[in-house]
């Protein structure tokens, strides 16, 4: 009896028959989203009368699948999937809202947690004091104007730990009980004001939630009341995740525990745990397929890569997955050629890490820059795939904003947009570059949003002359938003006033506080290391020194943000590179290099692929190709990793710089490896 293999889309048909929800795991290239398309497909012609609905992360992606299979299916992205289900039930969402505003308390891990290292208890058990404190401080100053004293230092705190921590729980423990009295207080028509404000922030004067409380919330509900489980159940038939690894794990778990069995919707997941490059996604949903609510298939094809980077990635997967080069038509495995090679230079010097001092990074990545010129002297025209922006910044045009948000922050990326974001700065840049673009219906939708009446030609003249004063090169970051709120562009948020006073309300502490006075004038004098100081005062520890630089970083941060050193056109160009230029794809083509996350789904004929972390803590190439053990950054930078690499359609170059040690480690994995000698 003949027993062929059924094919991926075979075995999804046959679980939609069976009624089994499944996932389906397919690497980089390998059609997924496609798979996901012809499953519409399918059920469109062999069940009419059933509803689904897809599942994406972006409007962009929901917009290519619509045009592909219609509008007879619901199709958005989970956020607006998950605030259409639950945002007239504003009484209930009223009852768990509490859970978004409220402040975790200090919990002690036990010296067991950390493997006997009492050090390690001792730094890490402070720094998530300090996280808390510090979270604290600025929930009390939003509610009651009240500020509190500096955090207590390490020193001081390993002495009394636990008095410490209990004493700010009790404090956090009143303020939840102000912020939960609040609450409460609001009347049945304020209760139906409750809703999803489409930012990325929380505010309990409006009690409104921003994109991770919409989650949040949703999944408290789906567990408070079946009643919404029985009403997706009745809603959909079939509900398909694209990109499922992207899916915050609370989402995983409203999917597939609180869906009633009875009448079952069959729940589709499609994606790739090794693409997993996010904090806030599930990544694997390994336990599902373990406890049988899953059926794990697997799709090996690759239609993107040549076939000698299948060979190379395929090294790098942390699942059974061996992918294969899978032919278009038309397409012979001659077409699908390329290589896949290392570039290297040896560093004998100690690599500087994120605290090392400025110039021997400065050295490093001179070095590291002459490796890549080198590189690309032999390779005309590959893209470039960094770790961080930091080096894209000169070139794109934001050296200076970057430079800002460098010196204070260890976590560039991270910060740079969530604070830009808050005080307004990505709205404005959206706002021009619509202009620019000629994109007036969006602008006059923003502006009457904004409170902009436009009742004459006076009117129109008036945002004409506006918007040339702030597209201006001379025009500050600052200027430009005030420009924006005096004139009614953009509409002053909550948001951007509790920034502007914790500013103020911060830097005139600063201005009273002695000592911190004192430190920042031997600081600036050249006194600027431990070493340094502890020659002027010799009482003076590491921790008060670290301690009292972080605060002037802090003050440096806020005077320069809101300072004319920072240019709008800064702003906007920053803007441009983060959403990838997608108003212009012509211009998107001309960039010569972008960071390793921002590739994701992108397909590049020839790539480079820079290893190297930039300082940042958060990754460690080295992981990869030295078999270190298992854990949480090697996890992260394998995946991110994978990712980069996977974008190759013909030619891939890793370059890196080396340690003597590493240099044979590192070429087993490349059938080609050039080393560069560098003056």
């Amino acid at each position: 009896m003949d027993s062929k293999k059924l094919t991926p889309r075979e075995e999804i048909e046959k679980c939609i028959k069976e009624k089994q929800n499944f996932v389906l795991q397919g690497g980089a290239g390998s059609g997924k989203t496609e798979t996901l398309k012809q499953t519409l497909g399918f059920i469109s012609q062999k069940y009419p009368d059933k509803k689904a609905a897809c599942i994406t992360h972006t409007n962009l992606a929901a917009a290519e699948i619509a045009s592909r299979v219609g509008k007879s299916y619901t199709i958005s992205t989970i956020h607006s999937f998950l605030n259409d289900l639950i945002k007239d039930f504003k009484i209930n969402i009223h009852q768990v809202v509490f859970e978004i505003f409220k402040l975790n308390k200090v919990e002690r891990k036990e010296l067991s947690f950390y493997d006997g290292d009492e050090r390690l208890q001792k730094k890490e058990e402070h720094k998530n004091y300090k996280k808390l404190y510090e979270k604290y401080g600025k929930q009390l100053f939003k509610i009651k104007k009240e500020s509190i004293g500096k955090v207590v230092g390490k020193p001081e705190y390993d002495k009394k730990p636990v008095s410490f921590n209990d004493k700010l729980n009790t404090k956090i423990e009143n303020l939840n009980l102000e912020i939960e009295g609040i609450i409460a207080k609001t009347d049945y028509k304020d209760k139906n004001k409750v809703k999803y404000n489409e930012t990325k922030f929380d505010s309990l004067k409006n009690l409104t939630f921003g994109h991770d409380s919409l989650l949040t919330i949703s999944h408290l509900l789906f567990g408070k009341y079946d009643l919404l489980g029985k009403i997706l159940n009745d809603k959909f038939d079939f509900i398909f995740i694209d990109e499922y690894q992207d899916t915050n794990e609370q989402i995983i778990d409203v999917f597939l525990n609180s869906i009633p069995n009875t009448n079952k919707t069959i729940v589709g997941f499609f994606g790739d745990s090794m693409q997993g490059i996010y904090d806030d996604g599930i990544g694997d949903v390994n336990s599902y397929i373990s406890s049988g609510q899953l059926i794990k298939i697997e799709k090996e094809d690759n239609f993107r890569c040549s076939e000698q980077v299948i060979s190379f990635i395929n090294q790098f997967r942390n699942d059974d997955l061996k992918q294969i080069v899978a032919l278009k038509k038309d397409e012979t495995i001659e077409h699908r050629q390329g290589f896949g090679k290392l570039y290297y230079s040896i560093y004998n010097d100690k690599k500087p890490n994120s605290h090392s001092n400025s110039d021997d990074k400065e050295k490093y990545l001179s070095i590291l820059n002459s490796l890549i010129k080198e590189v690309e002297k032999e390779n005309k025209g590959f893209k470039k795939l960094m770790l961080t922006n930091k080096s894209i910044s000169i070139e794109v045009g934001f050296r200076e904003l970057y430079r800002i948000f460098d010196d204070r922050y260890l976590d560039v990326k991270d910060e740079i947009e969530k604070v830009l974001s808050r005080i307004q700065m990505i709205d404005l840049a959206e706002l021009f570059c619509a202009y620019k673009n000629n994109r007036y219906n969006f602008v006059i939708s923003e502006l009457k949003n904004a409170g902009f009446v436009i009742k004459s030609i006076t009117d129109k003249a008036r945002i004409k002359e506006c918007f040339e004063k702030i597209l201006k090169p001379d025009c500050s970051a600052i200027e430009a938003i005030e420009i924006a709120f005096e004139n009614k562009l953009i509409k002053k948020s909550e948001a951007f006033s509790n920034y502007e006073n914790r500013k103020d309300e911060r830097l005139k502490e600063f201005k009273n506080n002695k000592e911190y006075q004192g430190f920042k004038k031997l600081f600036n004098e050249g006194h600027n290391t431990f070493s340094k100081m502890s020659k002027e005062k010799s009482d003076f520890h590491k921790e008060k020194f670290e301690e009292l630089e972080y605060l002037l970083k802090e003050e440096n941060f806020y005077t320069d943000i809101f300072s004319e050193k920072l240019s709008f056109s800064e702003v906007i160009n920053y803007y441009k590179y983060i959403t990838e230029l997608e108003e212009n794809i012509e211009e998107k083509e001309k960039i010569e290099f972008m960071t390793m996350h921002k590739t994701k789904g992108s397909s590049i004929e020839n790539v480079i692929v820079v290893l190297d972390e930039y300082f940042w803590s958060k990754y460690d190439f080295k992981t990869i190709f030295n078999n270190e053990t298992s854990d949480k950054k090697y996890d992260k930078t394998l995946k991110l990793f994978y990712v980069a690499c996977s974008r190759a359609k013909s030619n891939l170059i890793n370059v890196r710089l080396i340690p003597n040690e590493e240099e044979e480690i590192i070429k087993k994995y490349f059938t080609e490896s050039k080393k560069i000698e560098l003056e």
